[in-house]
């Protein structure tokens, strides 16, 4: 769940607050075996806590771009134009990523969030 509003935290994405709890209850190795499901491409700071927890997968529906082009319709909210792809590519362990996969729920989710 994203926490950003409800807790006033900057870094209370879902992907990261899932990651968190994960990393607690887990070990490496499920850790290594798991997927995380989102329905945006992770941001850079997910990205991190994604790869540094180990986690081996990531699926996810919405691209970093289209969620831009959702968010930018409002000011003073920042965007990092940073893909996932390009974060883990400059990381010693594999992260497998599947994704942007068509699904019009989760434009429909961030139009909800966001306006």
């Amino acid at each position: 769940m994203n926490t950003v509003n409800t807790e006033h935290d900057p870094t209370g994405h879902a992907e990261t607050n899932l990651v968190r709890l994960s990393a607690r209850k887990l070990d490496a190795a499920a850790l290594a075996g798991s997927t995380l499901y989102t329905s945006t491409e992770p941001c850079a700071m997910c990205t991190g806590a994604i790869y540094w927890a180990g986690i081996g997968r990531v699926v996810y529906a919405l691209s970093e771009k289209d969620l831009a082009s959702i968010v930018t319709e409002q000011s003073g909210v920042p965007t990092l134009d940073l893909p996932c792809r390009e974060v883990l590519a400059h990381g010693g362990n594999t992260v497998a990523v599947t994704g942007p996969v068509p699904l019009p729920e989760a434009t429909e989710v961030h139009r909800g969030f966001w306006h």
